[in-house]
């Protein structure tokens, strides 16, 4: 059995508190972030991670030099925020502005061309096309893996098993509750079903199910997922909403659940914004933004230490195609 870990970083301009990109406009989670933090972090533990980059970022000359001068020693993939970009477009000034709207909800050809659109920015500014994609807000449905399909894509990592997703604006739900927890050929018509052949690759984001009484504490930061009516607790691979023994717990259940397959994956999720003190709602200051980074250390040296391999994510569309 290969153990294989993979990291997929949300790529964003500078946040604040509640979410909205700052104002001014910034990039110093990019420049500092992924440049300083997290890039060092993973070359010191020999992982290769994957940066999903937004289309705000990818406008930006710099972080886009940066993250090509990176291209040897990570991934980088497409991040997509569809109200900042044509057509439809929402927002021409970014600043101050809160990524809301839901991909999976646009008519089919609009989200096409915003695919598209990104995929040719992308393109643009690297050289190359992306293969790897998440959706913004997690939301993607049967038209944006078919968009994919058609633009050249291998990997999609937008789903997260267990979690049904609402829409504020439209009161529709995005569930994933039935999906898959590792990776899969999707189903043209229904993502969260495996496909004999799909030629999509999901990577879902890891996240297991506890039931409560497994735990002392009742109350936590996970995504508000623990109403007391609610048997089970989504226990996210993800360095705000799980600290780093709580993260080993995930890697524990899958190896147990999964030990007849020959490959297990764990997907590492988190937003490079969070990597520092105020610049999104995880890390209000340092004392918070230093604890995130050591209990995230200390995930990557066990997985490390217990012979968990590096993968980029548009690697284990080999793997599995094999």
């Amino acid at each position: 059995m290969k153990r294989v870990l993979v990291a997929t970083i949300d790529v964003e301009p500078d946040c604040t508190l509640t979410w909205h990109y700052s104002n001014p406009l910034s990039f110093n989670a990019v420049y500092e972030g992924i440049g300083k933090i997290l890039q060092p972090l993973f070359r010191k533990y020999n992982f290769t991670p994957t940066y999903l980059i937004n289309n705000v970022v990818l406008e930006d000359q710099k972080s886009v030099d940066l993250l090509s001068s990176l291209q040897s020693e990570c991934e980088l993939g497409a991040h997509l925020h569809p109200e900042f970009i044509a057509p439809d477009k929402e927002h021409n000034q970014y600043a101050g502005k809160k990524g809301v709207a839901n991909c999976c909800f646009y008519p089919p050809a609009i989200e096409f061309e915003k695919i598209k659109n990104i995929t040719e920015l992308f393109s643009c500014k690297f050289g190359r096309l992306p293969t790897t994609f998440r959706a913004g807000r997690f939301s993607a449905g049967e038209n944006t893996i078919k968009s994919l399909e058609k633009l050249g894509y291998l990997v999609d990592t937008s789903i997260t098993p267990h979690i049904c997703w609402n829409d504020v604006t439209r009161q529709k739900p995005v569930d994933f509750s039935n999906a898959p927890e590792q990776p899969y050929w999707m189903e043209n018509n229904d993502i969260t079903r495996k496909a004999a052949h799909g030629k999509i690759l999901q990577v879902p984001v890891s996240i297991a199910q506890r039931k409560r009484n497994q735990f002392k504490e009742l109350i936590s930061s996970g995504a508000g997922l623990l109403h007391p009516l609610r048997k089970y607790r989504n226990q996210w691979l993800r360095p705000y909403y799980s600290n780093a023994q709580e993260m080993k717990f995930i890697l524990e259940e899958y190896q147990s659940k999964y030990q007849q397959e020959k490959v297990i994956v764990y997907n590492l999720m988190f937003h490079n914004v969070e990597v520092m003190p105020g610049l999104s709602p995880y890390t209000k200051n340092v004392q918070q933004t230093e604890a995130y980074l050591r209990e995230l250390e200390k995930f990557l040296a066990h997985c490390s230490n217990t012979g968990i391999t590096a993968s980029r994510l548009s690697d284990l569309y080999e793997v599995f195609r094999d």
